[in-house]
């Protein structure tokens, strides 16, 4: 460990992380459920104050959930801040910006569509949830715990935090932000292992936000179901990056591929998983990588500051063995040596890897990049489609190459001519499709996601008149009622154009207020037939 990170302040001292006790957390659960049920995150300002607070307290948490995070994962300051820190900050001025405008009613033109809705009010009420409990995960252990935390709290839920275990001191750091700056009625952290996780999912939670693997992911979305829950899963898969003939700059696709490839060591969920890369360019473009790697890292990766380490030894031994098996051609970049000790892990391109390959066989999750040759985009395409829906997908190639790749398979997100920088963009939502996750968010998704979309109707009660009124019910029978089903349907569905038959009737519906015109004999005739139903009994 460097002299720079030898010692941390506060949260970070040699304390190790304590596990909460078992038998606290349902009561724990409970507190934050009777706190909700008080109303008081329904006030915006006091949403607001909670930001505020968070803010506060990140900023002068700063270095030690820095510090945290280098001791959890070997990476660096600047690669924290940039891809961790700076995220959860921007997500905060985000809502605290919009916030009011994102949670304020959608009111609008509701009734026009149907003429029984003429005199109604309609708005869409964005309401929280409730009570949801968020799972962090150890490979960005800030931004996977704080940016959900965010979005449930200007949404107006209570919230029970989760931080992974495997990265102990930032489950640390973050415990004492959040116990810290914020109200305990709102926030609470639960820190543990299995026997702590597995209490907590039994506890009844209004929603479950999750980020990990697909295996825990069903696991979660079994204990969401329990209880009729809603749930995001953020998971991952194998993500790649197709690099067709026609690219406009191999040297610039090579460089873009491979800091998403060694960004924290290869430990992202959205990282570059596997290259296809088209056989005219593949060479040029494997000689590229290393200038690109070690353009970023020196020519020993394990000298390097910025060069991240594997979270444990279990997922270094994973990797190697992953490695051993491949029946591909290894391509080191250096001359440095795997070291289990350090759980140091040096970048290993894999050539000639066929889709049968060990390499292909799970998501990677480290420092190691196969490569498979095409012929066609045709073949690429088919071999992303024979796999499940990745999280991201990348395309290098002309805008032609890109949309046929584009129209032709699936993705949680996607991006042309460059790697994970859709995750900058907290204006467009973020999650998977499929095996690669359920649901979405960031920014205005995040309000979405941990809101519920509450459809409020208010209907006068002069209109109808209590004749025509009736034409919502029984009786139907008889010839005075006949008239009910003449009016009835144009009042609540007018046939709209295309399910008009004849040419006269869709010319019909360029009329202005022809919705309105085409009640209007079967209302008139109502006015003389219509009788109100509720009429006084016999005694």
């Amino acid at each position: 460990m460097s002299k720079e990170h030898s010692s941390v302040s506060g949260a970070l001292s040699q304390s190790a992380l304590e596990y909460t006790d078992v038998a606290s957390i349902s009561g724990t659960v409970r507190e934050l459920r009777d706190s909700f049920a008080s109303g008081k995150t329904r006030d915006l300002e006091f949403r607001k104050d909670q930001l505020r607070a968070l803010l506060r307290g990140m900023r002068a948490e700063k270095r030690a959930l820095l510090d945290a995070v280098y001791l959890d994962l070997h990476k660096s300051l600047n690669e924290t801040e940039l891809t961790e820190y700076s995220a959860a900050i921007f997500e905060i001025g985000l809502m605290l910006e919009n916030m009011a405008k994102w949670t304020r009613p959608d009111r609008g033109s509701f009734s026009t569509l149907q003429p029984a809705l003429l005199f109604s009010k309609s708005e869409i009420r964005k309401e929280p949830l409730g009570t949801v409990v968020i799972l962090g995960a150890w490979n960005y252990p800030l931004r996977l715990a704080l940016l959900p935390l965010i979005g449930a709290i200007a949404a107006g839920n209570t919230a029970v935090l989760k931080p992974s275990e495997l990265a102990p001191h930032t489950a640390v750091a973050v415990e004492h932000l959040l116990t810290t700056y914020m109200d305990p009625s709102v926030v609470r952290v639960v820190q543990g292992a299995v026997p702590e996780s597995t209490e907590l999912l039994a506890q009844h939670f209004d929603y479950y936000f999750y980020t990990g693997s697909g295996a825990v992911g069903r696991i979660v979305a079994r204990a969401a179901a329990e209880h009729l829950s809603g749930v995001t899963l953020e998971l991952g898969g194998k993500s790649p990056a197709i690099v067709h003939a026609d690219v406009g700059d191999l040297s610039v696709a090579a460089m873009r591929i491979m800091w998403a490839k060694l960004t924290n060591a290869g430990q992202t969920c959205v990282a570059v998983d596997y290259v296809l890369a088209h056989r005219s360019v593949k060479d040029r473009l494997i000689d590229l990588f290393k200038d690109a790697a070690v353009g970023m890292f020196g020519e020993s990766f394990a000298k390097s500051p910025d060069y991240g380490r594997i979270v444990n030894g279990r997922n270094w031994n994973r990797l190697k063995d992953l490695l051993d098996k491949s029946e591909g051609a290894q391509v080191p970049l250096t001359d440095d040596e795997l070291d289990e000790s350090d759980l140091f892990f040096p970048p290993t391109i894999v050539d000639g890897v066929r889709p049968s390959d060990s390499l292909m066989s799970t998501e990677i999750f480290g420092p190691i990049l196969p490569i498979i040759t095409y012929d066609t985009l045709e073949e690429a395409i088919d071999l992303v489609n024979s796999r499940d829906q990745p999280l991201a997908l990348y395309v290098f190639g002309s805008s032609a190459s890109a949309e046929r790749v584009l129209s032709s398979t699936r993705s949680g997100g996607a991006v042309v001519n460059d790697t994970m920088f859709h995750l900058v963009s907290h204006s467009m939502p973020f999650g998977g499709v499929g095996p690669s996750g359920v649901g979405r968010y960031t920014g205005k998704y995040s309000i979405d996601t941990f809101s519920h979309h509450r459809h409020v109707l208010r209907q006068p009660l002069w209109f109808p008149s209590p004749g025509i009124d009736s034409i919502r019910g029984a009786p139907f029978a008889g010839s005075e009622n006949s008239w009910k089903m003449k009016v009835g349907p144009s009042m609540a569905y007018p046939k709209l154009r295309p399910l008009r038959e004849t040419l006269l009737g869709r010319l019909f519906t360029l009329l202005p207020f022809w919705r309105l015109l085409s009640i209007v004999p079967g209302f008139i005739m109502a006015l003389f037939v219509a009788k109100p139903v509720m009429r006084q009994r016999k005694h």
